[in-house]
């Protein structure tokens, strides 16, 4: 496969450079030297100024080279290489806005007698063949020694071809100390990259692919060997578009992971969600992009199955007849009518969707809002049902069956009701006749003994009794005719007036049911199940009603066991679902934990080593502003170093619990005035300002508590704003140490694993572990550490350290 796609951005990129070189001296600002016409020039392009200034120094110090500028991106490589037509171009591989490898043909195009070197800190394999095959004179690696650079590039300048491997060292001396961590560390790095089940590759910001495992390979179907070098663009299917927008997004917004859907070319059928996390250095800005690809065409084929499987099931709707099937949009209107509508009904659909549905209800209903009432029970409930009379277009009516249910879509919002009612009216002739035929059997319901049977006068005062009532209820005959029903209820219900609504209720519909609470003669509470019926004579006129109870107290039991049932299983797949959720979540820290700690060692183990390597053969040979850069170099990796490797340290002994601590009470005040002091040494824009009680003693271990405090000090310095402030107070036994910043606090999604292994939380980069350890320092000396989250008079929030007072 070859690299594609790049050549019009190239070009584009030359066209916005040279426009910058009429107004300024040089691009991007790179600096001029006198030229020494008997030396080969040298360009040095590198978008980290340390190792510009490390390179440059050095090969001035040669004596072997002219380094006639420097640059920070692709862009600037090609103006540089026209400007100057310099001998030699070395060039990083990762930069911004276009990188090394896409920067090659135009430095070519404008320069052709420039040989071009690859300096960069990817590991070569399949990458070195790529930059030699588009032109690259030698590809070198950033671990190389400085004064082995200086001898390769005067071979690459003396004659070696270009295009052809320059001759490596026999030999390479054992890596030992700082180097041969990072080196087990890379290596067991790239055993979980190349294993993974899961594709997987290192992108340049430009979308240049340079490292792809195996999975990735296999998922695409090419040769994993054969995609170094290749824009992950040209596999996208025609979508290209797409990863330019998500590495803009990157570059210009600081988000921590985009997700794109493509096809893949050659294999248009299959489709894959890639996952792209930008790699940030300490600064927040971004050195690579990590790539996750997984195969969905599956889950999609199972989507629009799903979408078939709606389709069908709105055919079939519509094509029943024996019950009106249709839906309500939230507010009552028709929306949808089926065949069954229209045959029950009378409306065709042109006729009534658009309309209210308390069309289908006589004149009393409508006045009362019982159309609008049985709505909000649905949507409170999530059903309605009932039965009862409703009026057809010709204005004859029917006895209904109806269901009402209230829909929602994918997201929980409510968008309407579905409504299916059936003609049940010879259902309700049935029941009449029943009726009258229960009329017959009055004596043989008298000796009902598991049933209450009684009637009611239109009152509601009992007026007969049969021994299934003095059985469930306690009252004899002669006890309980006569009075009003209420007896049979809570106070509670007879203060609010239920029992005459039930009557109201069942003289309106015919009938109402409900399950209840109920009194019995000696006081006690049965659960019953109640249907009570209003009575008519042959002539129609209300004679009273029917009421049937039955206790159910039992199986009232049952179903609430059954229901406490069900929600300790809901409860307990809820909590598996959040520890689902916090077990992904430390899986992608750790992922970015693994990633970030790798860049954040190699970089100052470089510039330290080869600064000091500089400084120790040539110190007389240099300017007092070339000693000052580099030791300002030296002290600022040593210091990036010295942090992450505590911090390390002080996470593997919290883990093996070997953690030694010498608790004994001391002073606070100086401790946090001591820790605030560092702080203008190493950031001149930041300064903390500190508040604390001179007299405050606190029983803890001075130099693990101080380092708690470091970490949340460097903690608002990278995440935070000036000014700083730490304020510390007694309260309830312990000292609470409140460090609070000016930014604007921390955001929501990332406040419940703020202080968890790994979690970096925010864009700006780092290896996860600092707050972690404040914890788990203040934890083992008998405190906590915690975030109060923002208020209106602290929007940024605060984080409270507690340590035991003496």
């Amino acid at each position: 496969m070859a690299r594609t796609g790049s050549d019009h951005g190239i070009a584009r990129s030359r066209a916005r450079c040279f426009g910058l070189a009429v107004q300024q001296e040089t691009c991007g600002g790179s600096n001029l030297v006198p030229m020494d016409q008997s030396l080969p020039t040298v360009v040095v392009v590198d978008d980290a100024p340390e190792v510009r200034a490390l390179v440059r120094a050095h090969l001035g110090l040669s004596g072997a080279f002219q380094v006639v500028g420097d640059g920070s991106s692709g862009v600037e490589a090609i103006e540089l290489a026209h400007r100057f037509r310099p001998d030699l171009l070395l060039i990083d591989m990762s930069m911004p806005d276009m990188d090394g490898l896409d920067a090659l043909p135009g430095v070519l195009a404008v320069s052709p007698s420039t040989r071009v070197v690859v300096f960069t800190g990817f590991e070569g394999d399949g990458l070195a063949e790529v930059a030699r095959s588009m032109g690259a004179a030698a590809f070198l690696e950033k671990s190389a020694d400085l004064d082995e650079l200086v001898r390769r590039l005067q071979e690459v300048h003396e004659g070696t071809p270009v295009g052809q491997p320059v001759a490596a060292p026999a030999t390479r001396t054992r890596p030992s100390g700082d180097r041969a961590v990072l080196d087990e560390h890379l290596e067991r790095f790239r055993e979980v990259f190349d294993e993974a089940a899961i594709g997987m590759a290192t992108l340049t910001l430009s979308g240049g692919i340079v490292r792809a495992n195996r999975a990735l390979g296999k998922l695409i179907q090419h040769r994993h060997e054969d995609l170094v070098g290749v824009d992950y663009a040209a596999l996208m299917a025609g979508h290209g578009e797409l990863l330019d927008e998500a590495l803009a997004e990157i570059q210009q917004k600081q988000v921590d992971v985009i997700r794109v859907e493509h096809a893949v070319s050659g294999l248009r059928e299959r489709k894959v969600l890639a996952t792209l996390a930008p790699v940030r250095d300490s600064d927040g800005l971004p050195l690579y992009v990590f790539l996750q690809v997984q195969d969905i065409t599956e889950q999609r084929a199972a989507e629009d199955e799903l979408r078939r499987s709606e389709e069908r099931f709105r055919l079939l709707v519509e094509t029943i007849e024996d019950y009106a099937i249709f839906m309500l949009d939230p507010q009552g209107y028709v929306v949808s009518w089926n065949a069954g509508a229209e045959r029950n009904k009378g409306y065709r659909a042109d006729e009534i969707i658009g309309k209210h549905f308390r069309v289908f209800y006589s004149q009393d209903l409508q006045d009362s809002k019982h159309p609008e009432r049985e709505l909000e029970a649905a949507l409170r409930d999530g059903h309605y049902s009932e039965e009862g009379w409703r009026i057809r277009k010709d204005g004859t009516r029917f006895w209904a069956n109806v269901l009402i249910t209230a829909v929602f879509d994918d997201g929980g919002t409510h968008v309407g009701f579905a409504k299916i009612t059936r003609d049940v009216t010879a259902k309700l002739e049935s029941e009449e006749s029943l009726r009258q035929s229960e009329e017959r059997f009055r004596l043989l319901v008298d000796a009902v003994r598991d049933y209450a049977i009684f009637m009611l006068d239109p009152t509601g005062h009992v007026v007969s009794w049969n021994a299934g009532a003095q059985r469930t209820k306690g009252y004899r005959a002669d006890e309980i005719i006569g009075q009003h029903f209420r007896v049979f209820y809570p106070q509670e219900l007879q203060d609010s007036k239920h029992p005459e609504h039930e009557l109201e209720i069942a003289l309106r519909e015919g009938r109402y049911g409900e399950e209840g609470w109920r009194i019995r003669k000696d006081g006690s509470r049965f659960w019953a199940n109640v249907l009570i019926t209003a009575v008519f004579n042959d002539i129609g006129k209300h004679v009273g009603f029917s009421k049937v109870t039955r206790d159910t107290t039992a199986q009232r039991l049952a179903q609430q066991e059954q229901e406490r049932a069900a929600q300790s299983l809901a409860d307990a797949n809820e909590a598996l679902e959040t520890l689902n959720m916090q077990l992904r979540h430390a899986a992608s820290d750790q992922s970015q934990f693994l990633a970030v700690t790798a860049h954040e060692l190699r970089t100052p183990a470089t510039v330290l080593g080869g600064s000091a390597d500089v400084l120790s053969k040539h110190w007389s040979a240099l300017g007092e502003t070339e000693r000052l850069a580099l030791l300002d170099g030296m002290t600022t990796s040593a210091d990036r170093m010295r942090r992450l490797l505590s911090d390390l340290l002080t996470a593997s002994r919290l883990d093996a619990n070997a953690l030694r601590l010498n608790r004994e009470p001391i002073a606070l005040t100086p401790l946090l005035q001591t820790a605030a002091g560092v702080v203008p040494r190493n950031d001149s824009g930041h300064e903390i300002v500190v508040d604390s009680p001179d007299d405050l003693l606190v029983l803890a271990d001075a130099a693990r508590l101080a380092q708690a405090v470091d970490n949340l000090f460097d903690n608002a310095l990278k995440h935070g704003q000036a000014p700083i402030r730490v304020e510390a107070r007694a309260h309830d036994g312990v000292a609470e140490i409140r460090v609070i910043d000016s930014g604007s606090g921390v955001r929501a999604d990332v406040r419940s694993r703020l202080f968890g292994r790994f979690a970096t939380g925010d864009e700006i980069g780092g290896t996860g572990l600092g707050l972690f350890i404040v914890r788990e320092l203040a934890r083992a000396q008998g405190g906590d550490a915690t975030y109060e989250e923002p208020t209106d008079d602290r929007p940024s929030g605060a984080f409270v350290l507690t340590v035991p007072l003496p």
